[in-house]
C-alpha cells in the first residue's frame, strides 16, 4: 500500500473515532504535518467519506462511511441466519442479545437487539472488546488451538477492567478449558462494572465456531442462578442457529462429540 493511501485510511479511522475534528488536532495526533494532512482530507472530503463543517471548519465522517460497514455486515451469511435468534432471546428474556466475530484477537459486535430493561447497555454494532474479560470473547478464544491462548497472554495479556477480571494466566486456561467442557462462557462483572453476560458459539458446516452469541444485562436482572438457567436457553439457541448453517452434531452413546459438520 503506498504511503499516502495508507494515511489516508490513518486519517479517516482518526476522524470516525474521534467525531469532529480540527485540521491541526488531526494532524497533531497523528503526527502527520498539516499541509499533508490537508491535502488527505481534501481527498477524504472528495469522495465523499468526510464532510467539513462551514462554521467551525471541523471535519467528520459522512454517512457513506456507515453504508460502507452496513455493506460488510450485510455479506457476513452468519448475521442474517442469526438475527432472528437474537430477537427471539431478546423476546423471551427481557435481556440484550449480541453476535460477535473474532477478528486480530478482539470480539466485533456484528449484531445487536436490545432487550426491554429500563437501562440499556452501552455496547453498539462495530465496537470492539477485549477476548478475556467477555464472555463472547471467552467463548471465542476457546474453539481456537491452545497455542492462541498463549499467543493472547503474550502479546494482549490480561488487563484488569474490573476487580473481578481474571488476570492470573494459569486461573484464565482453566476457565478457557471449563467454556470448553460445558459449552458456554460467564463474564461475571469481569468486563464492565454492574453487567453479566453468557455467551455460547455459534458453528458453521465444518463445525467451524464462526461467531457467538450472548445475553448480557444489568447484575440486578442477571442474577448468577439466572445466568446459569439462561444458559440452556442459549444453547439451544444457538444450536438451532448453526443448523441453519448446515452444522450436524453426531454424538457417541456416552454423549459426547464424535464428530460435526457436513459439506
Amino acid at each position: 500500500m503506498s504511503q499516502a493511501a495508507a494515511r489516508a485510511l490513518q486519517v479517516l479511522e482518526y476522524v470516525s473515532c474521534s467525531g469532529p475534528a480540527s485540521l491541526g488536532q488531526i494532524a497533531g495526533d497523528l503526527g502527520f504535518n498539516k499541509s499533508t494532512t490537508h491535502r488527505l482530507l481534501e481527498s477524504l472530503v472528495s469522495t465523499g467519506f468526510v464532510s467539513q463543517q462551514p462554521e467551525s471548519r471541523l471535519y467528520r465522517c459522512t454517512t457513506k462511511v456507515v453504508q460502507l460497514s452496513g455493506n460488510v455486515l450485510d455479506q457476513l451469511e452468519v448475521r442474517d441466519v442469526a438475527r432472528p435468534t437474537l430477537e427471539a432471546l431478546a423476546s423471551s428474556t427481557a435481556e440484550t442479545a449480541h453476535l460477535a466475530v473474532l477478528e486480530d484477537q478482539e470480539i466485533v459486535y456484528i449484531d445487536k437487539v436490545e432487550g426491554r430493561q429500563a437501562m440499556q447497555l452501552s455496547s453498539r454494532v462495530g465496537a470492539r472488546g477485549t477476548l478475556h474479560s467477555t464472555a463472547l470473547g471467552k467463548t471465542l478464544l476457546a474453539a481456537r488451538p491452545e497455542e492462541e491462548w498463549e499467543r493472547y497472554l503474550r502479546t494482549r495479556g490480561l488487563v484488569a477492567r474490573t476487580s473481578r477480571t481474571i488476570t492470573d494466566p494459569e486461573r484464565f486456561r482453566a476457565e478457557l478449558e471449563s467454556v470448553r467442557s460445558r459449552g458456554y462462557a460467564i463474564d461475571d462483572i469481569e468486563n464492565e462494572e454492574g453487567i453479566r453476560c453468557v455467551a455460547a458459539p455459534v458453528r458453521d458446516h465444518t463445525g467451524q465456531v464462526t461467531a457467538a452469541v450472548s445475553l448480557a444485562g444489568w447484575t440486578k436482572s442477571m442474577t448468577r442462578r439466572r445466568v446459569t438457567s439462561l444458559a440452556r436457553e442459549l444453547l439451544d439457541a444457538v444450536a438451532a442457529t448453526s443448523a441453519k448453517l448446515g452444522f450436524v452434531e453426531v454424538r457417541s452413546a456416552d454423549g459426547s462429540s464424535i464428530s460435526t459438520g457436513q459439506h
